[in-house]
């Protein structure tokens, strides 16, 4: 049976409005067509290109490190009493947010963009209560350099991981 026999398929209709006869070479131009209609109807696009993503996990992982260090050393170094001192809630929140996000960022599509606005808003939250850390905690003129500046150095590189996320999330958008 030839392709021109058949009433409802797309082929028939395409091989006799060209007027060719049914042979391999008359619809292998349709047949092109569909395929390449179909590849781009089920082609997945990934979010962030693989230095990105390779680039945002590693800083994503070493802010990680450094947010619980400071906070294991700042906690065991200091009063209970004393303000500022780093809670373990937070920095809690702040570590598996991060790896949260730095887990969604290597997954493609919608949920790497998801990942990185995650990270970025991680990192605006421990930026915020780094702020606070640095306020709270007391001013001694004799030490130096003084017990305001751990919160103030994490809250340095809180602002470098918010960045990091951020400017992910800026390119996985265009």
């Amino acid at each position: 049976m030839s392709c021109l026999a058949c009433s409802g398929c797309a082929l028939s209709s395409s091989t006799a409005v060209r007027g060719g006869s049914s042979g391999k070479a008359a619809f292998q131009p349709a047949v092109r067509r569909l395929t390449l209609r179909r590849r781009r109807q089920a082609s997945a696009v990934a979010a962030l290109d693989p230095a990105t993503v390779y680039a945002v996990t590693q800083q994503g992982i070493a802010y990680v490190a450094v947010l619980g260090g400071e906070a294991a050393f700042t906690g065991l170094t200091t009063q209970a009493s004393t303000p500022g001192r780093p809670t373990v809630q937070q920095t809690l929140l702040g570590v598996a947010g991060t790896l949260g996000a730095v887990a969604m960022v290597r997954q493609e599509g919608f949920i790497g963009s998801a990942g990185c606005a995650v990270g970025a808003l991680v990192g605006a939250a421990m930026l915020t209560t780094m702020i606070q850390r640095t306020q709270q905690t007391p001013y001694d003129p004799n030490e130096w350099p003084g017990a305001k500046a751990w919160p103030a150095t994490m809250g340095l590189i809180s602002f470098f991981s918010l960045s990091v996320f951020f400017q992910a999330l800026v390119a996985a958008l265009q």
